[in-house]
């Protein structure tokens, strides 16, 4: 026997969805429940609720930063608006700090140096 006694067995009871428990699961997504809820409910991880939703290609209800929207977070945060203060203001906190730190105006604090190079594309 390779390895020690086994000690204990870990069953995990694994829930499978219908396909019309999921397509359950994207009308109650789509209708606005949370994806905690929704794991909740269907006795389901979160991950896999997402798994179903890109598998179903339901669209994610979290808006991401576009071209307008990233040139416009670059700017305000030159004019020295916290990052903070940009994502209330347009509304979109996902990639914001991918845009900025990829304009070269985020910096790791552990060595000062800009988290990607500030030469590079805006």
């Amino acid at each position: 026997m390779l390895g020690g006694p086994v000690v204990r067995i870990v069953e995990t009871a694994q829930t499978v969805l219908t396909a019309v428990e999921v397509d359950a699961l994207v009308g109650d997504y789509l209708a606005g429940m949370s994806v905690k809820s929704l794991a909740e409910k269907y006795g389901i991880h979160r991950v896999t609720v997402f798994s179903h939703f890109r598998r179903c290609n339901v669209p994610s209800r979290r808006p991401r930063l576009g071209l307008d929207e990233k040139a416009e977070a670059v700017r305000l945060a030159r004019a020295g608006v916290s990052m903070r203060a940009i994502t209330r203001r347009t509304g979109v906190d996902r990639n914001m700090r991918a845009a900025l730190a990829e304009a070269g105006l985020i910096v790791d604090s552990t060595d000062n140096l800009p988290l990607t190079d500030p030469a590079g594309p805006v």
